[in-house]
């Protein structure tokens, strides 16, 4: 076995590209290399985003993405890589105006969502690279009043991730003691 550790950056479309979420955090990959298969440890930062308009905040929303499962995949004979992901998603704060609408992070999927993850070919895992995948985003519970709007605009198809793998400095592809 080998562990290989990355620090992963990118970011999820919300809906068709309409709205981006920062993705920053850390995966540390076990890999069998005779096999191409492995298992990885992600770990995501909260991210925030907002809107301002003449310099007054129209929004902001702080979420994270909570991996519930560790990350799964292969690389194959044409070293192209295949993963998946299971994930849930919290939105911990929104706030509209100066106003609090959503706090305490009781706000999540109701259900798990399952985000496949592939590379083009030419993937190799000591060098990392970028990893694209589309994905459903289950529908929002215990968002409040506004769970229904919360679904409206974020639940559902069309929503994206596309995150590079930098492998993280000083920690090159080691073999496992076993």
């Amino acid at each position: 076995m080998r562990e290989i550790a990355y620090a992963v950056q990118g970011f999820l479309t919300v809906r068709r590209d309409s709205l981006r979420i920062p993705v920053s955090g850390s995966l540390a990959v076990h890999a069998d290399p005779d096999s191409g298969l492995f298992t990885g440890d992600l770990v995501l930062h909260q991210s925030t985003i907002s809107r301002t308009v003449l310099g007054a905040s129209l929004y902001s929303a702080t979420v994270q993405i909570v991996p519930d499962s560790p990350v799964i995949g292969r690389v194959d004979h044409e070293s192209q890589l295949f993963a998946t992901v299971t994930v849930e998603a919290v939105i911990a704060a929104v706030h509209v105006a100066g106003r609090t609408l959503i706090g305490g992070g009781s706000c999540r999927t109701a259900t798990h969502a399952i985000v496949p993850l592939r590379s083009k070919p030419g993937f190799h895992l000591e060098q990392g690279g970028r990893l694209a995948g589309r994905y459903h985003r289950p529908p929002f519970t215990g968002c409040g009043w506004i769970t229904p709007l919360i679904n409206l605009l974020v639940a559902g198809p069309g929503n994206a991730v596309v995150i590079d793998l930098v492998p993280a400095a000083g920690c090159p592809a080691t073999p496992q003691a076993q």
